[in-house]
């Protein structure tokens, strides 16, 4: 009888002396395992079939920056961590805007939020990172838009250092091969000089921001496949009219190809693709584990999903900014308890497989408040511990246990 993915991630876990982690079969919905970020062997994203990442999805409506999930959530098998600490992302769009809820009423200049915001830049400047006992072969991707307000509400001032946060959690707990995608000019120089070293910088234009996210899919597809993308078309919605990716661009695609004549290796030779939005600090308790997990969930079909992390602003983020802490929304996050975090031991368990995957088991701002406490590690943002939706405010929680990671979810 062939192992389970769960029993074998825990049998490879245990043969290079890590922690015992435990996945959760997510199924469902592919908005309620959403997370704006996946992990997936290079191998699932070369056997995707041509026709199912066809460039007309980028004209088509509806596809929005979550297609860059949304396509893979609906073609694989989707796997999540019991245990919320073990593979996590912190949202920090998230953050901002419930600083944008929390000044909206009262700020009718902006200047209440401009100081937040000032503020929550040196927080995240500051914030430290997860370091990994080893790094994965792997190429992580984001996207990223800084020109323009675009589709989100983050303040452009923002958007460079999210994006800066964002590469250095995943140059500390996964790889240090890291690619920006941009669809503009001013973006492509941008990156290039505000963030370290790349690995390489994708170039995508001719298309509207918010296909970005399909558009970074498309290309990593054609890349760790080996299939040329400088001159791959762009087709209309009805596949009968067709243009040119680079028209009146100084190039489309890899600018390490542009400047070198040929592909980075890399594309072909990593074996996991991490994909994630540029907004979201990864949190990953270890990269030995989380390989052997991905050895464990079979690479060929299956998707790994980190938690999305809920941070919320609280008056210890704010000393000196009265006029905000005196907002309800500062008010009420004051009112809810917090406790220290220690995201290398804690643990964070889901009871179930449903309760790390499904909306069906969400509770309201309020009630939660009353059940739990707020995670804070030294330094960082305080998390609500769990998954949230943001439209509704309500959120799905795992369990705190102190000094509890040495232990797998039961």
């Amino acid at each position: 009888m062939r192992p389970t993915p769960a029993l074998l991630a825990l049998v490879l876990c245990a043969s290079i002396h890590a922690r015992p982690w435990q996945l959760a079969h997510c199924r469902g919905p592919k908005q309620a395992k959403y997370s704006a970020a996946w992990l997936a062997s290079s191998d699932l994203l070369r056997a995707l079939p041509e026709s199912y990442l066809n460039t007309s999805r980028l004209f088509k409506r509806g596809t929005m920056m979550e297609a860059a999930s949304f396509l893979l959530l609906e073609k694989t098998n989707t796997f999540k961590t019991r245990d919320f600490l073990d593979f996590y992302v912190e949202h920090l769009s998230w953050y901002e805007r419930r600083l944008i809820v929390a000044t909206n009423p009262l700020d009718q200049r902006g200047k209440v939020l401009g100081a937040a915001r000032r503020a929550l830049a040196t927080k995240i400047e500051e914030m430290p990172t997860t370091r990994a006992q080893r790094l994965l072969d792997a190429v992580a991707v984001m996207p990223f838009y800084g020109q323009g307000q675009g589709q989100g509400p983050s303040s452009v001032g923002l958007r460079g250092i999210y994006l800066n946060a964002t590469l250095n959690s995943v140059r500390a707990a996964l790889t240090r091969t890291v690619v920006v995608a941009v669809h503009n000019e001013q973006d492509l120089e941008f990156v290039e000089h505000c963030c370290g070293p790349l690995a390489d910088v994708l170039h995508l234009p001719n298309i509207r921001p918010e296909k970005l996210g399909a558009a970074s899919l498309i290309a990593v597809h054609r890349l760790v496949a080996g299939l040329p993308l400088h001159d791959a078309l762009l087709y209309s919605r009805d596949e009968t009219r067709s243009k040119r990716w680079d028209h009146k661009a100084p190039f489309v695609g890899s600018r390490r190809r542009h400047q070198n004549g040929e592909e980075p290796t890399f594309w072909r030779a990593s074996k996991y693709v991490y994909y994630t939005e540029s907004d979201q600090i990864l949190r990953i308790r270890s990269s030995k584990a989380l390989a052997a997990m991905a050895l464990g969930a079979d690479p060929s079909t299956s998707l790994l999903v980190p938690h999305r992390g809920v941070p919320l602003p609280t008056p210890e983020d704010f000393a000196g900014h009265a006029a905000l802490l005196e907002t309800e929304e500062l008010r009420f996050n004051g009112g809810w308890s917090s406790t220290p975090l220690d995201a290398a031991r804690d643990a964070c368990c889901f009871p179930s497989d449903s309760h790390a995957c499904l909306h069906t088991h969400v509770q309201s701002r309020e009630d939660l408040r009353a059940s739990t406490k707020l995670l804070r590690a030294a330094g960082a943002l305080s998390l609500i511990p769990g998954e949230g939706n943001f439209l509704r405010m309500e959120y799905r929680a795992c369990v705190h246990a102190p000094d509890g990671g040495g232990r797998a979810c039961a």
